[in-house]
């Protein structure tokens, strides 16, 4: 089978660790041919070397109705012709609006992924473009486009995301100490970190509210905040108005996580929203707890107490609260700790989601992949 996966960019984030992932793994798994198209990013040399094509599109636009969607469906329609392309998945809005147009212009069947939640606004009232089928990453986000967009649910498929837990290797303490001294931070000290996209509806905010709480009660506290993003000068301006400059700290994105995740104590998630949360399922993996906010997608991936802790978004102290709670409990922290990383490997691991996507593929095209019907590829 042949796989056109649409993107905007392959930067660090969410969505593009979904689609080089995927990409990887059907290629890998199945025997796929996979194209990427996207206006490049940090991505582009992981994709490459796991035999991904690499396309490069002039999406520079979040506009569905930009010039550039038309432009870019000019160059990637040859393509589709030359390498008889039989699935078409579009993974952001605007992918899904030029996904939509190289259905209509070649007959190839194009589906989408919901990644997160959407306005109620009249262009995608208007022109909804989901595609034949909507994978959707969690329960939450299936309501969202049932109640929020009227989308059918019998076209909707429910597919978690998963990480590949294999990677996620537990580090010696010099890997640990070295990590801790680019941070500036001395090896004794405790470590409540965050990965993800700096952006104010990660609610990161609210980690240098937490800090600001624990200031005084937890002196050997440091908070480390790693990504980028249009919210980071916002976020060092609150950190010095805070007065919490020397315990919280934000460095660059890294391509692999595991050895930052794994010299954290605690790991955070403040979003205000959330489809799901990679970055949560990538600390469970690599045996970190987790303290996140009760929104979205997250409680699919935390149950409260058990996998982790829930804490209401936008609130610093239940935040910091939960954050002494592992540190303080570390016997307990460990049973969370365990159970986390077995809900991970069950329920989210990158296999299944790369066998049920491909399912959902060959529904559309079965003369290519002897599929029939949906079966296996749904989940409730």
């Amino acid at each position: 089978m042949k796989i056109l996966i649409l993107t905007n960019h392959l930067n660090l984030g969410g969505v593009s660790v979904y689609v080089c992932q995927l990409a990887a793994r059907l290629a890998a798994g199945h025997g796929a041919k996979v194209f990427v198209a996207s206006r490049g990013g940090d991505l582009q040399e992981s994709l490459r070397a796991a035999g991904v094509s690499d396309i490069r599109i002039p999406l520079t636009t979040k506009c569905e109705f930009s010039p550039k969607v038309l432009f870019s469906a000019l160059k990637l329609l040859p393509v589709i012709r030359r390498e008889k392309i039989d699935v078409i998945h579009a993974n952001t809005r605007v992918t899904q609006v030029l996904g939509s147009l190289l259905s209509l212009a070649t007959g190839k069947p194009m589906l989408s992924t919901c990644h997160g939640y959407f306005k109620r606004r009249l262009s995608r009232l208007a022109l909804p473009c989901w595609g034949r089928r909507v994978i959707a990453i969690s329960d939450q986000v299936r309501d969202h486009l049932i109640y929020d967009f009227d989308v059918e649910a019998e076209r909707i498929n429910l597919i978690y995301n998963g990480v590949e837990a294999g990677k996620f290797i537990p580090r010696s303490s010099g890997e640990i100490r070295r990590q801790k001294g680019f941070w500036g931070i001395e090896a004794g000290q405790k470590v409540a970190g965050h990965i993800g996209r700096l952006s104010s509806v990660k609610g990161q905010a609210t980690i240098v509210l937490a800090a600001e709480a624990l200031k005084q009660k937890r002196p050997d506290l440091r908070w480390i905040i790693v990504g980028d993003g249009k919210e980071g000068p916002r976020l060092k301006e609150l950190i010095t108005a805070r007065g919490v400059q020397n315990i919280v700290r934000i460095f660059p994105s890294q391509g692999d996580t595991s050895l930052a995740l794994a010299s954290m104590d605690v790991f955070v998630m403040p979003s205000l929203q959330e489809g799901l949360g990679i970055s949560i399922l990538e600390a469970q993996a690599q045996g970190v707890p987790v303290v996140a906010s009760r929104v979205g997608g997250i409680p699919t991936v935390i149950e409260d107490g058990a996998t982790g802790l829930l804490v209401p978004p936008q609130d610093p102290r239940s935040l910091a609260q939960a954050v002494e709670k592992f540190l303080d409990e570390p016997d307990w922290a460990s049973g969370v700790v365990r159970k986390a990383r077995l809900h991970v490997t069950e329920r989210f691991s990158l296999d299944i989601m790369a066998e049920k996507t491909y399912k959902v593929y060959s529904a559309l095209a079965p003369a290519k992949a002897g599929v029939r019907g949906l079966a296996g590829a749904q989940e409730a």
